[in-house]
This record gives C-alpha cells, sequence and structure tokens, in this order.
C-alpha cells in the first residue's frame, strides 16, 4: 500500500482511544481486585479509587479521547521510528506499565466488552466485506518488568489518500526498578493526545 511501509502496524479505532497493558498482569489485577465485570471501562470510570491504583500499579494505560480513524504505532525499543515525511505534535512521558511476557497496544473498546479470547494472537484483526483486513491491537514481545511510558504523536506533513494513516504515536519504555509516582492521561487539563486535530 503506498505511504505506508512494509513492517508498519496500522490499527483503526472503534472508539476514542488507545490502551497499553500486558494480559497476564491485567488479570492478575482483577483477580486481586475480584473485578469480575467484562466491562472494564465501565468499571473504572465508576470506580474511581480502583482506577488510580491501577494506574500507580501499572496495570494499564489509557489514551484519550482521540479521534476514530487510523493510526501507525511504533514501539521505540523495537527500533521504530518515524522519518522526515512525519511533524511530532506532542509528546509526554511518565507513565507506569507492567509488562509480563508482552504488551498490548489496543483499541480501548476492547476493554468494553474485555474478552481473553480477543487477545489469543498476536493481534486483533477482521475482514470486511471488501475482503480489507481491519487490525484493532497489536502485541508487542518485550522482556517482562516495570517500565515508564513515553508517548510522542506524528502528522504526515503532506497528507496521503486514504486508506493511508495519516497520524501515527510512537511509545518508548524505559526500564525501572518501581513506580514512584504516576500521572494520570485522563487529567485533559494537562494532556491533550488527538493529533488528528493538531
Amino acid at each position: 500500500m503506498f505511504g505506508v511501509k512494509k513492517m508498519d502496524r496500522v490499527i483503526e479505532l472503534a472508539d476514542y482511544g488507545i490502551c497499553l497493558f500486558s494480559m497476564n498482569v491485567m488479570e492478575k489485577f482483577l483477580k486481586s481486585k475480584k473485578i469480575k465485570s467484562k466491562k472494564l471501562l465501565n468499571y473504572f470510570q465508576k470506580n474511581h479509587d480502583t482506577y488510580i491504583d491501577s494506574l500507580k500499579q501499572g496495570i494499564w494505560i489509557p489514551f484519550l479521547p482521540i479521534n476514530a480513524i487510523e493510526y501507525i504505532l511504533k514501539l521505540e525499543n523495537n527500533g521504530d521510528t518515524f522519518d522526515e515525511d512525519w511533524e511530532r505534535k506532542i509528546e509526554y512521558s511518565g507513565f507506569n506499565i507492567d509488562v509480563d511476557g508482552s504488551l498490548w497496544i489496543a483499541d480501548i473498546a476492547r476493554l468494553s466488552d474485555f474478552d481473553r479470547e480477543d487477545f489469543a494472537n498476536n493481534d486483533i484483526s477482521y475482514q470486511t466485506l471488501d475482503h480489507q483486513t481491519i487490525y484493532a491491537g497489536f502485541c508487542f514481545n518485550l522482556p517482562s518488568g516495570k517500565y515508564n511510558v513515553s508517548i510522542k504523536g506524528y502528522k504526515r506533513k503532506n497528507p496521503l489518500d486514504h486508506p493511508c494513516a495519516n497520524f501515527g504515536f510512537l511509545f518508548s519504555l524505559v526500564e525501572v526498578n518501581e513506580f514512584n509516582e504516576y500521572k494520570d492521561p485522563r487529567e485533559d487539563e494537562i494532556y491533550d493526545f488527538n493529533v488528528a486535530k493538531m
């Protein structure tokens, strides 16, 4: 596809955000808190203390609100970068993530009705009626450990026609011994991740 490199991972959002989490870490947290609801987004919205605790422990990171369109996802730990055709629009750092074996970067809608089977493979995808593959999430292999996460948002200097993605996010993870503080990405007065409107 013109404008998208062969190795680019392009996610198409059905909802208003992207989330990062490690499946094993998420499941341990849900079990420890006796959370049986599959509607995790709704649960975290209604239980603020549990939500804050999840951020402190690095259980997940929600990046929202952003437009429900296509984005290229890159992980700097894998040697990924955006080239000179892109302009960096945002950069935020200091978010916590605890990784156990792998890291998911997925459409946050997948936590509206959380089903472990959705995450059984290395990506979440489906076929449209015209046989186009749409991706809703990708699994990245990373060494287990605690990480501080930074996110950089990019926009193409010269937009390309659909179906090319004109926006993207670069995630960088730095391993730490422990989490000393936390940041809440839902603090709208501090964070704006919506690169499609910049």
